[in-house]
Parts: structure tokens; sequence; C-alpha cells
């Protein structure tokens, strides 16, 4: 049973018919399929699950779709380009899971738990400040399925459409600087532990991980709880059709480059427009976007920032506009978890 929205967006789950949870991922998607990740299985002889993705970093991803091909193999899809990626068939599609619907449920009910409590707490201080009316919210991982623990789940949040979240933004910011504020960043033994784990699953060293969470302002803390924040598209920013432009790759390359438009980045996956590219390593080629599918780089870089990047060049060739240009991608299974964007200067 589908609940009212029909597109896909990113964030949104998907639970099959064998009870397996998908994230999904981005908003293009090929015919009858839906681009998602496997999240949470069900326990063998048990009325539990487990996480099949614990972390959104390519190591695990790697496991997760080999755990597919021996398991359920019709959850992979390779496109016309080769490449080789998880997408839910709609026919093994039993519920779909839209965040907003869940802020919706949340405040039309009693909460069953403290963390329920709190999740809906957190959302209407964050309309209230920020004037972003609480429909243009939403709840998304284990509080959106049901899975969470109260002690122990974090509350994730999606802001839908990119003028409501840049308020969002704004609003946090300035939230983070008031000493009676709800809301803060981390620090402490929580701010190190992020960094270790970051160190640990990144090519960061900790002192970068520690700077990177400067730029970040959409992970804290509310009331001892961690929470994110996710911008998403409305249906009107989703501007790319699946099938529209064809992406072919052409090996890793390392290149200095300066943002020349921040504004796509918020998303998933994070866009920026750059210009004065050199090439370092790699071939050598008039490169027009950075483009990332690790959260961890998205909504960080400032316009006029000079940058330094490692990742996959790919050459896109639109069908609709006749548009060929190239770009990096970082967060490519080929670059095997060792892509990176940094600031020239931290």
């Amino acid at each position: 049973m589908f609940q009212s929205r029909k597109t896909f967006k990113d964030r949104d789950y998907i639970l099959t018919v064998e009870d397996i949870f998908f994230t999904v991922v981005g908003y293009v998607h090929p015919p009858n399929r839906v681009v998602a990740y496997p999240k949470y299985a069900p326990e063998k002889r048990k009325k539990s699950y487990r996480r099949v993705l614990p972390f959104y970093t390519i190591g695990c991803l790697k496991e997760a779709l080999a755990h597919l091909k021996e398991e359920y193999p019709e959850y992979l899809y390779v496109d016309e380009n080769g490449l080789e990626f998880s997408a839910v068939p709609l026919e093994r599609m039993k519920t779909h899971y839209c965040p907003e619907k869940k802020v919706e449920e949340l405040l039309s009910r009693k909460p069953k738990d403290e963390l329920e409590a709190l999740a809906s707490k957190i959302v209407l201080e964050l309309s209230k400040e920020s004037g972003v009316p609480i429909e243009f919210f939403g709840l998304t991982g284990s509080i959106l399925i049901g899975l969470h623990h109260p002690k122990f789940s974090d509350v994730d949040i999606t802001v839908y459409g990119r003028k409501n979240s840049l308020k969002v933004k704004e609003t946090i910011l300035n939230l983070y600087e008031k000493r009676n504020s709800n809301f803060k960043k981390f620090s402490g033994e929580i701010l190190k532990s992020w960094c270790e784990d970051k160190a640990r699953l990144y090519p960061l060293t900790v002192t970068e991980a520690e700077k990177f969470y400067k730029r970040i302002w959409n992970r804290g803390i509310y009331s001892k709880k961690m929470f994110s924040i996710h911008p998403i598209r409305l249906d009107e920013e989703i501007k790319e059709r699946y099938g529209e432009k064809v992406y072919s790759q052409n090996g890793l390359v390392e290149a200095e480059a300066i943002v020349k438009d921040s504004t796509e980045s918020i998303f998933m996956p994070s866009t920026y427009l750059v210009e004065d590219v050199k090439v370092k390593s790699g071939l050598d080629v008039k490169v027009k976007e950075v483009v990332s599918y690790e959260g961890l780089y998205g909504g960080i870089f400032e316009e006029g920032e000079k940058i330094v990047v490692k990742g996959v060049l790919e050459k896109v060739e639109s069908r609709v506009s006749k548009e060929n240009y190239w770009r990096i991608v970082v967060g490519s299974l080929k670059a095997d978890g060792k892509d990176y964007i940094k600031p020239k200067k931290f």
C-alpha cells in the first residue's frame, strides 16, 4: 500500500516483499525501478532487524551489494553505461515510506516513546524559528520506519525545497550561537569520537575531520540527542529524468579548482560548478563540475574557494540539449574510497 506521494526522493524508504528496508538515493531512477541501498534486513529466526549498511561508505556499500548479488540478485541493476547498482523493482515493493508523512503522523497522535516526542519537538521548533511551514519537514531514518531505539537512535530530519533548506540552515547557525538554545554543535568526547570515525572511514586525518566539522551546519546535538538535517528537492526542482544523459568513466584524476557556484551542493548528489581547473594527474580536460555522492562534502564549500579533488573523471553527454561536458565524481565505487574534496587551505 503506497502513501500519497508517487515520486521517489532522496531519503525515502522502501519495504520489499522480503521485508528488507531500502533507503532511496537521489531522484533519477530507471524505468519501473528505484535506486536505493539496502539498509535493514530481518534476522533469520528472530523478530528483529540488522543493519545491512552501517555507514554510507564505499566499503560498506560494496559489502551490501555483494550480499544482494548472493541472496537477492534481482535487486541489482546494470545501466546502459555498464554501471551496476542496487535498484528496487516496483513489483517487489510493499510499502513506500515518505518522511513528510511521518511528521504528519506524529503530530496527529501521542508519541509512543521519548524519541518520537523529542523528534516532534525539534521539528516544531525549527519550523517556528525559521518560518518554514511544518509540511515542508520530514523525519527519515529508523524513526520513519519504526525501527528506532528510544535511547540510542538519532533524529534524522528532511527539509523540502532549496529556499526552505537555506532558511533552516541560517536559523540553526544562529541557534548554535545562542547560550540558552537547545541546539548545540558537537564538542568534547562526542566531537572527538566523530572525528576519529571520519578519519577511519575516509581519507582524512583526525585534525582534518575536526576542521571539516567546523564547516558542517546540519549535524549537532539537541537536548543530548544527535540530529541531522537533509535538504530534499521539491518536485519542480528535479530537473533530470533517467536516460536524458549518458555518462562514461575515464579513470581517476586529481585536480585543483575554484568553486564557481555552490547552489546545488546542499542536495544529494552535491554539485559544485567549478572554474580555473588544473588537472594534476589523469586525463587533462576542461572540467565543468565536481559532483559528490558522499554526504560529508555536501554544502560546505563556498563560492570563490579553492578546492583540491580526487575522483573519477566522467564525460556527460546530454540527449536533450546536446551539451557535452566533463565532471569529477566523488563517492564512486571505482575510486574505492580513496577520493575526496578538500579545501586548498583549511
